[in-house]
């Protein structure tokens, strides 16, 4: 029997926010060659140089092929994965019984274009009863979910840029060429550059690619962001520059704001940020005579000084220029679920600092110093999936001295991270192509498209996907048992009306399966 030709298969890239559909031809458990997918709705058979390279993050050679557990001398030795869950859940409810669920810290919930594990660790979160977690998205971007809850009502209320319309279209701390940050980004940027009609402004301390682009490059001073945005918004009320009929019949609180920045000297605040006064006036006033502005802001201000000011100046530059709620401008984007906004009826507050919890999230750099101390309520334990804190936040050493300090802490990745080689127990992840997935990274106006992605291999042996390891934990700890679902397997059997009426019904009948919903769907 003759080997069937390779297929193209449909997918998407995984190694940014925005997710491009690309098509893969297989050989084995190898991605042979890489194009974009023209049918896809958002990225239309745009890809760049990382989707083109997706086969080096699915054969890496670190990847983990089975659990493993730490011995006292620090080394691994392999073990099964029934031990391995048995134990794991074991030494998580000790730690439960002595010191309580919210001793215990969840951080990650998935990747750039992994998001399902999200839900199904929220069923492990319940079951252990913790009630703190963190991520990436507490190191680079609460500051501008508060912002957007202080603006528009809710912190999920976060705003999408409409490059593709916008007359005027500003970057802050984004290099567009290599981040993206929306669909089919380099065709866009050059088709407005190309444009005598519209104008790019980029302010980023560093020429870019981008920057070599844009019409107005305003190169900033490292740090000087808040102080470049002020003058902006100065220059915006010192001229009368304001659109007066758009903020009278959708704004409170304009004259505390006029009153804020009128007496700015732009001057000074042009020095203070080393950027050319008249060019900053001339990028202003392009803006303000502009039918439409669209603005982005990106890690380059979110993980620097005045993260959340700066969060903020952006915000009230397209505001009091009107350009909020329509094409070309800013708008509320729908979404899936919610990247954003959630912590209802969570603690306010960190445990040991009494640090602000933002969108549900204790921010990154407070993490390790609720753990180093002797304070009663210090975190006991951790789970860490999908994420390395080690490698990628701020004081290396420091979350290393945290990680050793807990009494126990668990990984669930992929690959054998700086984070995990400090954890007790690692367990090996199937990887985003072995499985299905999909990204709530649905953030585009007007068009907005969710895409759920099919597995392209079975997973690597000794590996499981994130759902299988959740559900084993669950089970384990005894927030279900088989008997309790065995209804719903029958059910299923029948169909999906059957197992609708039957889920529902158990759920009324059966209210703690609630909290481990995602699970109890999973198993049935």
């Amino acid at each position: 029997m003759t080997e069937s030709a390779p297929e193209w298969k449909q997918t998407a890239c995984v190694l940014c926010s925005i997710n491009c559909g690309i098509e893969v031809k297989t050989e084995g458990r190898e991605i042979v060659r890489v194009r974009g997918d023209k049918s896809h709705p958002a990225s239309k058979g745009y890809t760049c140089e990382k989707g083109l390279r997706v086969n080096f993050y699915q054969n890496a050679r670190d990847r983990l092929t089975s659990p493993l557990r730490r011995r006292e001398d620090g080394t691994f030795e392999e073990v099964d994965w029934d031990t391995a869950i048995t134990e794991i859940a074991a030494r998580f409810t000790e730690v439960k019984d002595e010191h309580g669920g919210q001793s215990i810290m969840y951080y990650g919930g998935g990747g750039q274009g992994n998001h399902l594990v999200g839900g199904y660790a929220a069923a492990t979160q319940a079951a252990l009863g913790m009630q703190f977690k963190s991520n990436a998205l507490a190191q680079e971007k609460t500051g501008e979910f508060w912002v957007d809850g202080q603006l528009f009502g809710a912190a999920r209320c976060h705003t999408a840029p409409d490059f593709h319309h916008a007359e005027v279209s500003m970057f802050v701390g984004k290099n567009v060429w290599h981040s993206h940050g929306f669909p089919r980004a380099r065709v866009t940027i050059k088709e407005i550059a190309k444009d005598p009609n519209r104008a790019m402004i980029v302010i980023d301390p560093r020429r870019t690619e981008t920057a070599d682009l844009a019409d107005y490059f305003l190169q900033v001073r490292p740090g000087g962001d808040a102080w470049l945005l002020s003058a902006m918004l100065a220059i915006l009320v010192q001229e009368d520059l304001l659109n007066e009929s758009w903020l009278a019949e959708h704004a409170n609180g304009v004259d505390d704001f006029k009153a804020l920045v009128a007496d700015i000297d732009v001057t000074a605040y042009c020095a203070r940020a080393d950027v050319d006064e008249d060019l900053v006036r001339a990028a202003t006033r392009r803006m303000a005579e502009a039918s439409s502005v669209a603005i982005l802001e990106d890690l380059g201000i979110q993980m620097a000084p005045h993260s959340t000011l700066n969060s903020w100046l952006e915000k009230l530059i397209y505001l009091v220029t009107g350009n909020f709620a329509k094409q070309g401008g800013m708008n509320l984007h729908t979404s899936i679920t919610p990247i954003s906004g959630g912590g209802g009826g969570k603690p306010k507050e960190s445990p040991v600092q009494g640090e602000r919890v933002l969108s549900g999230l204790i921010a990154c750099n407070h993490v390790p110093d609720e753990i180093l101390t002797d304070h009663d309520d210090r975190f006991r334990a951790m789970l860490i999936e999908s994420a390395n804190p080690v490698h990628s936040l701020a004081g290396s050493q420091k979350w290393r001295d945290a990680l050793d300090a807990l009494d126990f802490a668990v990984c669930i990745d992929v690959a054998m991270t700086e984070t995990a080689r400090r954890c007790d127990y690692v367990l090996p992840a199937a990887s985003q192509y072995e499985k299905a997935e999909c990204t709530f990274f649905t953030l585009e106006f007007p068009e907005n498209d969710f895409q759920l992605r099919h597995p392209i291999f079975e997973p690597l042996a000794g590996t499981l996907p994130e759902p299988e390891i959740h559900a084993r934990l669950v089970k384990e700890l005894g927030a279900y048992t088989d008997d309790e679902i065995e209804p719903l397997r029958a059910a299923a059997k029948q169909g999906r009306p059957a197992f609708a009426e039957a889920f529902f019904s158990m759920m009324g009948e059966k209210p703690h399966l609630n909290k481990v919903i995602s699970v109890v769907l999973y198993e049935t």
